[in-house]
C-alpha cells in the first residue's frame, strides 16, 4: 500500500510515520503540510491511501477531498482534526472519507485503523480487477449504461463495505439488484419464475445463501459500529440494510452476551440496498 500523510501537527506525523513504515508491505511516499503540493503530489503519485488534517492551511480536507475526487484521484482517506465538532465528521464521511482519527491520535486506533482501511483497499482493488476482466461492452438492461454503471459501482463499494463482496451469495445479490435498478422495483414485485427462469425450489436455495451472506455482513457491521460507534454512515447502514436491532443485538454477542439472534429481512436488506444505490449518481464511485 502505498501512504501520504498531509498534517502539520508533528506528532501525528512522528505516529502514523512508525505505524506505516513498521509494515513492510507499507510505502510513505510522501509527507507535507502544504495542501497544494499535497494536491500536485496526489495527481502524479500512486497513493493507495491518504492520511489527512482537517485543519488545513487555507482550506480543509474535506475541501481537498473534494478537490481531488474532481481530478479523479480517488485514493482511501483517513481524516484527523483537533476539533471534536460533531459535524466535521459528518462532513467527512459524506466527502468520501473512510475513517475518522481525533488529535493528537492515539497509537492503538491509529494502528487499527490503518490497517482495516489498507486490508479493504487490498479488497477492493483485487475486485476491481476481476471485474474490469470479466465486464463486457454491452449492457442487457434497459437504463442509461452511465446511471446503471454509476448505481452499481455504489452498491459494489456498499457490499465490500460490509465485508460481502466475494464469496457466491454476493453473486446472487448482484443478480438481483441489478434488476431491481433496472426496472426501479422492490423485491416482492420480482417474479423469480418470469425474471431469471428458476424455480421455487431454486429461489429457496438463493435466498438461503443469501441469508448467509447477509449474516457475515451484520457482524462485521455490528464490529465497526461497537469500534466507532458515532459514525453516522454506520449507523445508517445499520438502519437502512438490517434494522439497527439486528446490529444491537449482534454487538451483545461479541461482547459475550448470550442473547438470541433475530431474524435478518432479506427484502429489508434489498429495498434499502436499492435507494443506496441512488447515491451512487452523484458520487464518483
Amino acid at each position: 500500500m502505498n501512504f501520504y500523510i498531509l498534517d502539520n501537527h508533528l506528532e501525528n506525523v512522528s505516529t502514523l510515520r512508525e505505524l506505516i513504515e513498521n509494515d513492510f508491505n507499507n510505502v510513505l511516499v510522501g509527507i507535507t503540510d502544504n495542501p497544494e503540493r499535497a494536491y500536485n503530489d496526489l495527481l502524479q503519485l500512486r497513493v493507495d491511501i491518504m492520511v489527512l488534517s482537517y485543519d488545513l492551511k487555507g482550506t480543509t480536507g474535506v475541501q481537498l477531498i473534494s478537490k481531488l475526487k474532481g481530478a479523479h484521484s480517488n485514493p482511501h482517506f483517513i481524516m484527523t482534526s483537533t476539533n471534536e465538532d460533531p459535524m466535521i465528521k459528518t462532513e467527512s464521511y459524506q466527502a468520501g472519507c473512510d475513517f475518522f482519527l481525533d488529535s493528537p491520535i492515539n497509537f492503538e486506533e491509529a494502528k487499527h485503523t490503518i490497517r482495516y482501511v489498507a486490508t479493504q483497499a487490498k479488497l477492493i482493488g483485487r475486485l476491481s480487477t476481476i471485474y474490469d476482466l470479466s465486464s463486457t461492452s454491452t449492457s442487457p438492461y434497459q437504463l442509461p449504461q452511465s446511471k446503471q454503471r454509476q448505481q452499481m459501482d455504489h452498491v459494489n463499494e456498499v457490499l465490500r463495505f460490509l465485508g460481502i463482496a466475494s464469496d457466491t451469495g454476493s453473486k446472487d445479490i448482484r443478480k438481483i439488484i441489478r434488476l431491481m435498478i433496472d426496472q426501479n422495483l422492490s423485491l416482492n414485485s420480482i417474479n423469480f419464475g418470469r425474471d431469471f427462469n428458476i424455480t421455487d425450489h431454486k429461489k429457496k436455495v438463493i435466498y438461503q445463501r443469501i441469508r448467509r451472506e447477509l449474516r457475515v455482513g451484520v457482524v462485521n457491521l455490528a464490529a465497526m459500529c461497537m469500534d466507532y460507534p458515532e459514525n453516522d454512515i454506520l449507523l445508517e447502514y445499520a438502519n437502512n440494510l438490517f434494522d439497527y436491532q439486528n446490529i444491537h443485538i449482534e454487538i451483545q454477542r461479541l461482547k459475550g452476551k448470550k442473547v438470541q439472534r433475530g431474524q435478518v429481512s432479506i427484502q429489508h436488506f434489498f429495498d434499502g440496498l436499492l435507494q443506496e444505490s441512488f447515491r451512487g449518481q452523484s458520487s464518483n464511485f
